[in-house]
């Protein structure tokens, strides 16, 4: 195995390198293979995962550990589980660009990541679906990409690229589950008392009910403001599916006023034309995570805001009735690792001296001893993301 010199301490690659949007980042400048990064470039014997918004923040904090004090698999290990989140900054933000001075629209923009030391720059994976092509995508040798981080299994015509490949098929493991409700302002609503159905969201989005006075229940005559998250997303793709089984399997034609925003961010809520007329699915998870305190202001310099971030918005989960008598609406919606079935049998241990590969150390172990996010310590990292661990070998999966 290619050995290096012993790593610096493992850093958190939330961040981006480059300060965007008008946020302020410090990045330590790291040297390796000759190549300088502002985040650490992975090295050799380092695994490097990329994957979407939704699932980012456990895989981060099973990687580096948490802000209550649970380690991390990176804690006083020789190689390194790496992973790069999907948005640019650590506030779970997206980058755009600085229109302040300029007065022309805020764009979005492609910020990159140095995947492994010595490569250059590419843009950021920013959303399951584009985390699983990129690992499709990636028949480099050695690989740059280990595994995904996803909230969507592969499809059948992915498994089926990964056979063509030849790496067998893409293995999935479930690690943890979330579920998506709808966001609205916690201040001020118009939202019915007890939320919205999958009937109800299935005639806004569409156009045929624009007003909350047209709703059983509904007092304001406010025009709604339906929101959703980008297309690409697991969050859209979730919603969608509920609305297209209330649709009788047939897919709904979205209304001219549905608005795209990011995804799992409050700001689309209480930054919206008007607060509270707006809604947006929103992962639940992510919304427990901003309740417990762990964002703060990015405009502060470090040491930092000492006073969390409110999100401002709240979930209707599904455990109430809506005005027409149906069950609010609430989706499951699951955490993966995915992985070339290939590598589950590489020679190769994942540290050195041991016996194990890092499929078998980090992820999947059958009749082996208990892999890293399987093991009931681990538990504690996934519960700070806000979401429920449920680890289940799926193995030869994929969504139809």
């Amino acid at each position: 195995m290619k050995q290096r010199r012993t790593p610096p301490r493992a850093l958190r690659l939330g961040l981006a390198g480059l300060c965007l949007a008008g946020l302020g980042s410090t990045g330590v400048a790291l040297i390796g293979a000759g190549t300088a990064s502002a985040d650490y470039a992975p090295q050799p014997g380092d695994i490097v995962g990329v994957g979407g918004d939704t699932p980012q923040f456990a895989f981060d904090f099973l990687a580096n550990g948490d802000a209550n004090g649970n380690n991390g698999f990176n804690f006083g290990t020789y190689n390194r589980l790496v992973i790069f989140d999907a948005t640019a900054d650590a506030n779970g933000r997206a980058a755009y660009t600085n229109s302040v001075t300029t007065g022309v629209p805020s764009v979005a923009l492609n910020p990159t990541d140095v995947l492994r030391a010595g490569t250059v720059p590419v843009q950021r994976i920013s959303s399951s679906g584009s985390a699983i092509t990129a690992l499709l995508a990636d028949t480099k040798s050695p690989e740059e990409i280990d595994f995904v981080f996803s909230a969507s299994e592969p499809t059948a015509a992915q498994q089926s690229t990964a056979d063509t490949n030849g790496w067998g098929y893409l293995h999935v493991v479930e690690i943890a589950t979330d579920s998506i409700g709808i966001a609205a302002d916690s201040t001020t609503t118009n939202v019915p008392a007890g939320g919205l159905s999958v009937q109800e969201l299935l005639s806004i989005y569409t156009g045929a009910v624009t007003q909350w006075s047209q709703l059983p229940g509904g007092t304001s005559s406010d025009t709604i403001v339906p929101l959703v998250p980008p297309s690409s997303s697991s969050v859209y793709k979730t919603f969608i599916a509920a609305l297209t089984l209330a649709n009788h399997n047939v897919a709904p034609v979205l209304a001219a006023d549905v608005k795209t925003v990011e995804q799992n961010d409050p700001t689309a809520i209480t930054g919206a034309t008007s607060p509270t007329d707006a809604i947006v699915p929103f992962s639940v998870g992510r919304l427990a995570l901003w309740n417990a305190g762990y964002f703060h202001s990015p405009a502060t310099p470090f040491p930092g805001s000492s006073t969390p971030l409110s999100p401002g918005v709240s979930i209707f989960p599904g455990t109430g009735t809506a005005g027409d008598g149906n069950a609010t609406y609430s989706s499951g919606i699951t955490d993966y690792v995915i992985f070339r079935q290939s590598d589950a049998s590489i020679s190769t241990s994942m540290e050195p001296g041991g016996s194990r590969n890092w499929v078998q150390t980090l992820f999947s172990n059958p009749g082996g001893t208990t892999p890293f996010v399987a093991k009931a310590a681990t538990a504690a990292l996934i519960e700070s993301a806000g979401i429920t661990p449920d680890y289940v070998d799926l193995g030869d999966v994929s969504s139809g």
